[in-house]
């Protein structure tokens, strides 16, 4: 078998590998799009408590891995890949292993780099960028970054989508495969989505924390390599040796653009492996360190994941186990599961570059996202140990907004240019009291910020701001104020105790006392609204609210065909 990663890590010391089964396909991006629908369909695997929003609270619904080691509850997605003909999109189906993912943490002399590190909690990172459309020069050469390869008995491997062939078949495999590898140095900072990639770093060689870059030293996590792997036998015949058929969900028909992502969040739901670490999250605690030092199975399979060696006696789950952890799609949407498209999902154009993509702005008739559903067995046994000891590096916890399953996600029509009508409702406090006005007032720059009280955000559009502030810090109501008094906005509002809003009006909300009542990820004696509510201050106390109707505006796209 002519596996990729075999040209990266060719048996190079200190790595193990699993295979996976998928949890489930649709367009939701926690990272990129936090709360909110994402702009192309994914391809997701791991914890099936995986959904629009990824908090510690939604981490605890999951009950089950679609990945091979049950201790690994982190959640992995890439974009799809259809089949483009005659103006039609067909989804690509996957074949097994699916996603292949490949962990190495070795120092390059036969012997583990003992300088690396497990994640810490609440850990997100990504790879490749969804815009790109040609080569920049940040996958390099084909074999390190990323890689496009067609399994023949004659491969052709490109760092974009490769041509030259009518098929993928005869290497006893078969099958046409993306391979893609994460940074592994961290300058210590959280996850920022209006700059995904600028907290990680690829290395420059393999020697522990010496070959990360200056500025990012914090930490040097084991490199994760993963293969994406697609069935296209069903295609023989229907393309040229000239021809590239395949285009990505994000609308790349070169395969530049093709990306991943990555969040080990909290689980606490399996303290029955490897108990005697003491601590829980998912990678729990202390598990994936403690294999790093000693489990060396590369592609011979030797020693088994679950032997003391690794992961310890009933932590490797077998096919039947991993394929029955499922997700249903909480996105009503059709993304080529019953058939051909005419269009791909949120309206994606072809864009062939070679300069960047565009995303577009909306797509009519945009479906809502539901209630994440999972399904799978239940665990034997809970645990609600959350803390953290020893020397792990921390993050903070990325809370975003989980919608009510009634809410849109992600606008379905949008307002013509110009002023929208409006309707101003003034509204002050309704009775509220500490704690859900906590701190009830704020000094900053411009004098006294009161609370106004709890408020619904209506989440799309924004009620206050078109996004959340980010700065650095982990955020309070106070440091909040701060901020948004610091860019003269009129009101602050901060929600689901992990987000900040500035902005002038607030829009289509509604007093909602009571509903605010999440603590802030910075203080703990504060409250930062609830799921779904803002906690709004304003200088006088007050705020006004403006009802806005919209206009149906048809966003139409010319999808190329073949």
């Amino acid at each position: 078998m002519a596996v990729l990663a075999a040209s990266v890590y060719a048996q190079q010391d200190y790595y193990f590998t699993f295979g996976s089964a998928a949890l489930v396909h649709e367009r939701l991006d926690p990272l990129v799009n936090p709360g909110t629908l994402a702009g192309h369909v994914h391809s997701v695997i791991g914890g099936n408590a995986f959904g629009a929003s990824m908090t510690y609270e939604t981490t605890q619904s999951s009950t089950c891995t679609s990945v091979d080691i049950i201790p690994d509850k982190s959640n992995y997605w890439v974009p799809n890949v259809y089949f483009r003909k005659n103006g039609k999109f067909t989804l690509v189906p996957e074949k097994s292993p699916k996603h292949k993912v490949y962990y190495k943490y070795g120092a390059g002399n036969s012997s583990p780099d003992l300088e690396r590190s497990e994640f810490p909690k609440n850990f997100r990172m990504m790879a490749g960028s969804a815009n790109l459309r040609s080569d920049d020069g940040s996958h390099g050469s084909p074999g390190t970054q990323l890689n496009w390869q067609c399994h023949r008995l004659s491969e052709t491997i490109a760092t974009g989508f490769p041509k030259g062939f009518t098929n993928c078949n005869g290497d006893n495999v078969g099958g046409l495969a993306a391979t893609m590898r994460f940074p592994s140095c961290w300058n210590g900072q959280d996850f920022n989505p209006a700059s995904p990639l600028a907290h990680m770093s690829y290395p420059t060689n393999q020697v522990g924390m010496a070959g990360c870059p200056e500025g990012f030293k914090k930490a040097r996590f084991p490199e994760i390599l993963i293969e994406y792997w697609l069935d296209v036998s069903q295609f023989d015949g229907q393309y040229s040796a000239d021809e590239v058929p395949w285009v990505l969900s994000n609308g790349d028909p070169t395969g530049y653009g093709f990306h991943m992502d990555f969040v080990s969040l909290i689980d606490a739901l399996h303290s029955r492996f490897l108990a005697n670490t003491g601590q829980l999250n998912g990678w729990e605690e202390g598990v994936l360190a403690k294999a790093m030092k000693t489990c060396n199975p590369g592609n011979t399979g030797t020693p088994s994941l679950d032997t003391p060696q690794c992961f310890g006696a009933g932590s490797k789950q077998e096919l039947q186990a991993k394929e029955a952890c499922t997700k249903t799609s909480s996105v009503n949407e059709e993304i080529g599961l019953n058939g051909p498209l005419s269009q791909l999902p949120g309206c994606n154009p072809i864009q062939a570059g070679p300069g960047p993509a565009t995303q577009p702005a909306n797509c009519a008739g945009d479906p809502v996202v539901g209630p994440d559903s999972v399904a799978g067995p239940s665990p034997a046994t809970t645990s609600t140990t959350t803390g953290l000891t020893q020397n792990t590096p921390s993050v903070p916890d990325p809370v975003e907004t989980q919608p009510t399953s009634s809410a849109p996600v992600r606008q379905t029509t949008s307002a013509k240019a110009g002023p929208s009508p409006t309707n101003t409702v003034t509204s002050s406090p309704s009775g509220g009291s500490a704690p859900e006005l906590s701190p009830s007032s704020v000094n900053s720059t411009s004098g006294v910020w009161k609370a106004a009280g709890c408020f619904l955000d209506s989440v799309n559009p924004r009620s206050l701001g078109k996004q959340p502030e980010w700065w650095g810090q982990k955020i309070s109501s106070s440091n909040c104020v701060e901020h948004c008094d610091s860019i003269r906005a009129k009101y602050a509002g901060t929600e689901n105790g992990g987000q900040c809003f500035c902005g002038n009006e607030l829009i289509n909300s509604a007093n909602r006392p009571g509903k605010c009542t999440s603590k802030c990820t910075g203080d703990g004696s504060e409250i930062c609204g609830g799921p779904g509510h803002l906690s709004v201050y304003s200088l006088d106390g007050s705020v006004s609210i403006k009802k806005r109707r919209t206009h149906h505006r048809h966003n139409r796209h010319l999808l190329a065909s073949s």
